[in-house]
């Protein structure tokens, strides 16, 4: 009667575990399925680098508007597709606000950077295009009431919108 032992391979000459073939095969599996989950990773952390821009610009907005009535000056909101920031333009300034934000940026100073006004890059790192709701509604004056406002940011392949409603209040959607 045959005695086997435990851990012995009864085979003589055949050795147990992986081949280096099977390894290799293993390591790209794994390689292909990492690089495809950092992918799709990669592309919800840009979805998400654009809904935080629009988050920021909500409060931002709001900033603006109580800076704009406490100094009881227009804050111009200006962008481009590397990023955006604010400027106050003078008191003796009395043109309709499509026209400010073209006029006055010459003569508007810029908040210091210790301001939260000051001015900053998009964070998804790539250009991004600005979309406003009525075009002017990037003025804020010191009024109470402001109408209601859509902006859109894009930035190639996600999109976030902020919309401001009649009572000022601002809802991110992604």
């Amino acid at each position: 009667m045959p005695i086997s032992v435990p851990g012995h391979n009864s085979s003589h000459g055949r050795q147990q575990g992986f081949s280096l073939l099977e390894v290799l095969i293993v390591l790209a599996i794994i390689g292909i399925v990492t690089g495809t989950v950092s992918l799709g990773v990669r592309a919800a952390g840009d979805a998400q680098g654009l809904r935080d821009d629009a988050r920021r610009l909500a409060q931002l907005f709001t900033v603006a508007q109580a800076e704009a009535r406490s100094a009881g000056r227009p804050v111009i909101w200006e962008y481009d597709d590397a990023g955006y920031g604010f400027r106050q333009a003078p008191r003796a300034l009395l043109l309709p606000a499509a026209l400010t934000r073209h006029a006055g940026a010459t003569a508007a100073r810029e908040f210091g950077a210790d301001s939260p006004l000051r001015t900053r890059s998009w964070t998804s790192g790539r250009p991004v295009e600005v979309r406003v709701h009525p075009v002017a509604a990037n003025v804020f004056h010191n009024e109470w009431v402001s109408g209601p406002q859509a902006i859109e940011l894009h930035d190639g392949l996600n999109t976030a919108r902020l919309l401001r409603s009649g009572n000022g209040q601002y809802r991110v959607l992604p």
